[in-house]
C-alpha cells in the first residue's frame, strides 16, 4: 500500500468514527433479593478484581432516616440504573443507583395496621422486581408499587395492598381480624417468576400454627396456592407423613424467614423451614416440617419432597436462609444440587430433583439422657459426610471454643444435640451456626461460600464470624476467614474472583473482599456500624458498584439507616 493510499484510508476511518454513536455504557441489574431464580449471589461483573479491589472508595450514601431498633437487613435491588430498598418496617426507597440521589419513597408505617403484636419487631430484607413493578411483602400484607413513580398498583389488593395472610387465614380462622394478632407477618422479599409471587410467613416463636407458603398472583394480589408448614388436620397437605410426627397437644412453629428458590425447568419451589416452638414435653416426635427443606409444585403447591435437617428441635436449629440451587458434577455424572446451611452449624448438599444426599448424610446417636420429666429426645441427627466418607467440617463450631476459664468455673460443655439442662455451655449457641444470611455459587471457582456465626450458649465472649468456601463436589473445606463479630449477612461472588462479605458487632461493623479462590483478604471498611444484610452489586454507565446496608449492634438490636455503595476511583 502506497503512502498516499494509507493516509486516504486513515481518514476514511476517521471520517466514519464522526458519524458512528458510541456504544451505549453497560447496565447490570440485580433484579431480585438474592439476585436470581437459584439464588445464587453471582454476578457477571468482573471489573473489580483481586488486583484492583484494594482500591475500592465510597461512591455515595443514602440514610432513609428510620431506626426500629433492629438492624438495616435490606439487600437492595436494581433495575436500569435505579436502586429499590427498604427500611426495617417495609417502606419502600428509589434512589439513583449511581449516585443515591432520592427519587420517590412509599412509607408503608401507617398501613400496617393491626397494632403492635407483643413480641413484635419489625424486620424486612427487601424487595423483588417484575415487568416494571416493585413488591415489598411488609408487615402482613404485600404491597404492588409502580417502579418509576412509587404509587400502589391499583388493580392488586385493595389499591396495592393485599391481605394475603388475612385471606388464607380466615379460611380456617374466620373470626380473626388480622394476621398480625395470631403472630403472622413477613420479614423477607418475595420470590417472583412470570406473574407469580411465591413467599413465606413467619414467625415460629409467636406460636403460629405452622407457617404458611403462599403463592400470589401478582396482578391481583390473590392466593393462587398455600402449603401449610404443620399441617393442622387432615385438611392440610401432607397431613398423612408430617401429622403422626407430632405427639400431644402443641403443633406450632414452622416459620419461614427467607425467600424461595424456584428451578424453572423443574417446576418446584425450595422452601427452608424454621423450628418447632413451643413447650417440648407436650410435642414428641420428629415434628414434621420443621426444620426441613420443602420442594413443592410451583402450580398447585403439591408436596414432591422433603428434607429434616433436625430432628425434634429443643436448641432453634432452624433454617434460617434461602436454599441455593447449582449445577455439578460428581463422578463423571451431572447433579442438580441444593445447598442448605442450618442454625446447626452443617451444610447439608441434597439433589434437587429427589431430595437424596449428594453425599452421605448419616443419621448419628446422640446424648438423650435429660432430667426434665416428660422430655423424649429424638436419639439420632443427620450429619453430612464428605464423598470420602469422613464427616464434612461444620460451617461453625460444634463444641464450646475459646471459653473465658473465670466462666466456665461450675459448668459442663457439652457437645451438640445434648437436651439442655442448667448450667451448660453448647455450640452452636441459640444464635449461632448459619442464621438468615443466604450462600453464594461463583460457577468460575466451582465453590459454595458460607458465613456463620460462633457464639456458644453462655459463652461469656463475643461472636466470630466464620466464614468458608466449600467445594460441593466433595464436600471439601477448602479455606476459611474468622474474624470478630457477628457473620450473620450473606456473601455476593463475581466473575471477577472476588466476593464481599460483612460482619458486625457492637461496636462497629466490617465489610471484606477476599479472593473467592485463594480466601485471602483483599479490602475492608469499617461502616460505622454492624453490617446485618447481604450486599448487591451492579453495573450503572459501565462502572461496577457493591452496595451494603449498615446499621446494627449485637444481634442488629441498635438499628441504623446506612446505605452504602462502593466503586474502584474514577480514572
Amino acid at each position: 500500500m502506497t503512502p498516499a493510499r494509507f493516509r486516504t484510508l486513515l481518514l476514511a476511518v476517521a471520517l466514519a468514527a464522526l458519524f458512528v454513536s458510541p456504544a451505549p455504557a453497560q447496565n447490570v441489574d440485580w433484579r431480585l433479593h438474592n439476585l436470581d431464580l437459584h439464588g445464587s449471589r453471582y454476578a457477571e461483573i468482573d471489573e473489580i478484581t483481586p488486583e484492583n479491589a484494594h482500591r475500592l472508595t465510597p461512591r455515595w450514601l443514602f440514610q432513609h432516616g428510620v431506626i426500629d431498633g433492629v438492624s438495616n437487613q435490606t439487600t437492595p435491588v436494581i433495575v436500569d440504573g435505579v436502586m429499590y430498598l427498604t427500611d426495617s418496617r417495609g417502606s419502600v426507597y428509589a434512589v439513583d443507583a449511581y449516585d443515591g440521589h432520592h427519587l420517590w419513597t412509599y412509607d408503608v408505617t401507617d398501613l400496617l395496621g393491626g397494632g403492635r403484636r407483643e413480641g413484635y419487631i419489625f424486620r424486612h430484607r427487601g424487595v423483588t422486581y417484575e415487568d416494571g413493578v416493585v413488591y415489598s411483602a411488609a408487615g402482613s400484607f404485600i404491597f404492588a408499587l409502580d417502579a418509576e413513580t412509587g404509587e400502589p398498583i391499583e388493580t392488586f389488593g385493595d389499591n396495592g395492598q393485599a391481605s394475603v395472610i388475612l385471606d388464607v387465614l380466615r379460611l380456617r380462622y374466620p373470626d380473626v381480624e388480622t394476621a398480625i394478632s395470631m403472630g403472622y407477618w413477613f420479614t423477607t422479599a418475595p420470590q417472583i417468576h412470570e406473574g407469580v409471587l411465591y413467599v413465606g410467613t413467619t414467625r415460629s416463636e409467636s406460636l403460629i400454627p405452622g407457617g404458611h407458603v403462599l403463592a400470589v398472583d401478582a396482578a391481583t394480589g390473590e392466593v393462587i396456592w398455600h402449603f401449610n408448614t404443620i399441617p393442622q388436620d387432615e385438611n392440610d397437605q401432607g397431613w398423612e407423613i408430617a401429622g403422626p410426627t407430632w405427639v400431644g397437644s402443641v403443633r406450632t412453629g414452622g416459620g419461614i424467614w427467607e425467600t424461595p428458590s424456584l428451578d424453572p425447568e423443574l417446576g418446584l419451589l425450595y422452601v427452608a423451614v424454621g423450628n418447632p416452638f413451643g413447650d417440648s414435653t407436650e410435642r414428641d416426635g420428629m415434628n414434621l416440617f420443621t426444620d426441613s427443606v420443602l420442594a413443592l409444585d410451583i402450580g398447585n403447591g403439591q408436596l414432591r419432597w422433603y428434607y429434616q435437617l433436625v430432628h425434634h428441635d429443643v436448641w432453634d436449629y432452624d433454617n434460617g436462609s434461602q436454599p441455593i440451587l447449582f449445577d455439578i458434577e460428581v463422578d463423571g455424572e451431572p447433579v442438580r444440587a441444593l445447598g442448605q446451611a442450618n442454625k446447626n452449624a452443617f451444610l447439608y448438599l441434597l439433589n434437587r430433583e429427589t431430595g437424596a444426599p449428594i453425599h452421605s448424610i448419616i443419621e448419628t446417636p446422640v446424648p438423650t439422657e435429660t432430667d426434665r420429666e416428660g422430655e423424649e429426645p429424638w436419639p439420632t441427627q443427620p450429619i453430612p459426610h464428605k464423598a470420602d466418607g469422613e464427616r464434612m467440617e461444620p460451617v461453625a463450631p460444634i463444641f464450646p471454643e475459646e471459653i473465658p476459664p473465670e466462666h466456665a468455673e461450675g459448668k459442663t460443655l457439652v457437645p451438640i444435640f445434648t437436651p439442655i439442662a442448667p448450667n451448660q455451655i453448647f455450640a452452636p449457641g441459640f444464635g449461632g451456626g448459619a442464621s438468615y444470611g443466604p450462600m453464594a455459587y461463583s460457577t468460575d471457582t466451582g465453590l459454595l461460600y458460607v458465613n456463620a456465626i460462633d457464639r456458644p450458649f453462655d459463652a461469656g465472649r463475643g461472636p466470630r464470624m466464620f466464614f468458608s468456601a466449600y467445594d460441593p463436589t466433595t464436600g471439601e473445606l477448602i479455606w476459611r476467614q474468622i474474624r470478630e463479630g457477628y457473620g450473620q449477612a450473606g456473601p455476593v461472588v463475581t466473575s471477577g474472583g472476588v466476593v464481599f462479605v460483612g460482619t458486625g458487632s457492637n461496636i462497629a461493623g466490617y465489610f471484606f473482599a477476599f479472593d473467592a479462590r485463594t480466601g485471602e483478604e483483599l479490602w475492608r471498611f469499617n461502616t460505622g456500624a454492624g453490617v446485618f444484610s447481604s450486599p448487591a452489586v451492579y453495573m450503572v454507565n459501565g462502572e461496577q458498584f457493591v452496595t451494603v446496608a449498615s446499621g446494627g449492634g449485637d444481634r442488629g438490636r441498635r438499628g441504623g439507616d446506612l446505605i452504602l455503595s462502593f466503586a474502584l476511583p474514577r480514572e
